[in-house]
């Protein structure tokens, strides 16, 4: 104990504590927001690679209905319950 109490009276001992404490806790950029701050960013890459997932897929089926009417037809008779003259839509709602 006594060694203890020798080895933190030791001004450098000390000032290191003091710092380490000061970096560690009380700081503006503290070692806590800080590791907050990483999960964040790694959150948000995650999410940043499943939108531009969602955008290139978004794309492709733009593709496809600009550049196949047949596919444009089918998009707007099931979205937008779209028919052709003559036609009767029956709408099946499934419980």
């Amino acid at each position: 104990m006594k060694r203890f109490f020798h080895i933190i009276r030791n001004k450098y001992v000390l000032a290191i504590l003091i710092f380490i404490v000061w970096v560690g806790f009380l700081d503006r950029n503290n070692l806590i927001l800080t590791f907050k701050t990483r999960n964040s960013i790694k959150e948000l890459k995650k999410n940043k690679a499943y939108y531009l997932s969602e955008i290139e897929e978004t794309k492709r089926v733009k593709f496809e209905l600009l550049n196949n009417r047949k596919t444009l037809e089918k998009f707007a008779r099931e979205t937008y319950y779209m028919k052709k003259p003559g036609e009767e839509i029956f709408i099946v709602e499934e419980e």
